[in-house]
């Protein structure tokens, strides 16, 4: 079953054209008939999108990555490895000087950068805090499913008892990890080169002989073999796609940390060469410099920066740039002092990247705040981790709230930083008859207008602050079916970056507008 396919295709016909205002919590409210502006975006084309997670694995230092450059703070915290020489972002922070890579791809536009990401009670554990992020768990709750798992059996409700054309999830390695798990099986397939993968299947016996006994040993054997039979289903279109394609360009001959420049090349052949697999993860180790950081630290964002640019610029010549969305995760970030060792330990919070031609690149979040810290002295966080994937959720594949409900157990605040999906017959939003508007005029102050298209029903707009915060609700009731227009009034509020949320018939989506005094 595809997601498309998934989705209801109708759309609302036969509405009622209406002009009066009237209010609602306050807000004046108008209704209009259907737009015009539908029969525009039926015609759009529907583009597949694509996940690429990017682990570095073993908690990566990020206040040396995303540097405070002008923070007399970060230098005394860091006598010997403070970086004096940062490539500029902007007047407060600045790249490590061997992301050049990620410093282009910043002033194209094509990275968003998260700071202040982690969660409540910050686990220090490898192990658990990996589980933690792979799981979207809280720290104090063990899960044995993941988020992306939950989320694509939630979309696929018929597997595995019906494979899908081409795998759900590949993950480049020699194991799957626990962030694919589904309720009832593993969601993807974990390969390590194309052709040896077909190789290998091709000589491996899947049919079992007789069927497993109903036991706990035969349980673990109809699973083996349910595995192997996956595996055997998708090596010829694995191995066809890879051979499909040819890289258009000359990846980086760097091998640290797991040569993450290889793994990035299969990707993109496979992307490029038709398979339809809507996540994939790649790998770098090595990111836990308890000492020596300053030896070890700058190679391994070099191979980072450099991979990915290479990935980027490969995938813009083969023509699929714009469907692929890059999330980097860590399990955590450092201590904002360093150790004895020229190294720094375990910490908390840090930031992340969501690198694509679709994301509104820029920076989200404040810098680090050295004067807000917890008892360890590690920077309290600003932004939940499950923020990030909620907002890929829901800006990049354009899931349903309820869906994103089932990956992720519960509601979490998203942040605009994602262009919307291609709207057309088969984008849910649009199917749905719901689409929200920018706001006019932005920047504004002290009043602005917020539009938005729904089938009717019970609608929920609502305001929030940078952090997630509802100061404001604007609609809270059932509303007509067409195109309505809401005021927002600032009132008392100070100038800044606010974002408006609609949520209408399963569906969410959010915006930003700023407030100018």
């Amino acid at each position: 079953m595809k997601r498309r396919d998934f989705i209801t295709k109708a759309v609302p016909t036969g509405v009622a054209a209406t002009t009066l205002p009237f209010l609602m919590d306050g807000a004046s409210l108008k209704a209009y008939a259907s737009s015009p502006l539908f029969a525009q975006l039926a015609a759009a084309a529907q583009t597949d999108r694509v996940l690429v997670v990017l682990f570095l694995d073993g908690g990566n230092d990020g206040l040396n990555t995303v540097i405070p450059r002008n923070n007399p703070a970060y230098f005394n915290a860091r006598p010997n490895l403070g970086i004096k020489n940062s490539l500029p972002i902007n007047d407060t922070l600045g790249f490590h000087p061997k992301m050049t890579g990620f410093d282009t791809l910043y002033k194209d536009g094509r990275i968003a950068i998260v700071q202040n990401v982690g969660y409540e009670r910050q686990n220090r554990s490898h192990f658990r805090s990996t589980d933690i992020w792979f799981t979207a768990s809280d720290s104090t709750e063990v899960l044995s499913t993941g988020w992306l798992g939950r989320y694509l059996a939630a979309t696929h409700p018929d597997y595995p008892d019906v494979f899908p054309d081409h795998p759900l999830a590949i993950q480049i390695g020699s194991t799957l990890s626990l962030t694919f798990q589904g309720p009832k099986s593993q969601m993807g397939l974990a390969i390590t080169d194309p052709e040896q993968f077909y190789n290998l299947i091709q000589g491996t016996d899947i049919s079992g002989g007789d069927p497993p006994p109903d036991t706990p040993a035969g349980h673990e054997v109809k699973f083996i073999r349910g595995v192997a039979l996956e595996a055997f289903t998708y090596a010829g279109p694995i191995r066809d796609a890879a051979n499909n394609a040819t890289n258009q360009v000359q990846y980086p001959n760097l091998t640290t940390g797991g040569n993450l420049p290889g793994q990035l090349q299969i990707v993109a052949r496979m992307i490029a060469g038709g398979l339809t697999t809507p996540v994939y993860m790649v790998r770098i180790g090595g990111f836990d410099t308890h000492a020596n950081e300053d030896t070890r630290h700058p190679v391994l964002l070099e191979a980072v920066s450099q991979s990915v640019e290479a990935f980027m610029q490969d995938l813009k010549a083969l023509g699929v740039e714009d469907r692929v969305l890059i999330m980097t995760m860590s399990e955590f970030g450092r201590r904002t002092k360093e150790n004895g060792s020229k190294g720094t330990d375990h910490g908390s919070a840090a930031p992340h990247f969501l690198i694509s031609p679709k994301v509104r690149g820029g920076i989200y979040g404040h810098d680090p705040d050295f004067s807000n810290v917890d008892r360890s002295g590690d920077f309290i966080y600003q932004y939940d981790f499950r923020q990030i994937y909620a907002s890929i959720l829901e800006q990049w594949f354009g899931v349903p709230g309820d869906i994103i409900k089932q990956a992720l157990l519960r509601d979490f605040a998203t942040i605009p930083m994602i262009e919307s999906p291609p709207v057309g017959v088969d984008d849910p939003a649009f199917a749905n008859g719901f689409v929200l508007e920018q706001n006019y005029p932005n920047p504004f102050n002290p009043t602005t207008r917020i539009f938005f298209n729904t089938p009717g029903g019970k609608v929920r707009l609502t305001i929030h602050d940078e952090s997630g915060r509802i100061i404001q609700t604007l609609v809270n009731d059932h509303v007509a079916p067409g195109r309505h227009e809401v005021t927002f009034k600032a009132r008392n509020l100070a100038s800044g970056t606010y974002f408006y949320r609609l949520e209408s018939n399963g569906f969410k989506q959010t915006k930003a507008m700023t407030l100018v005094r």
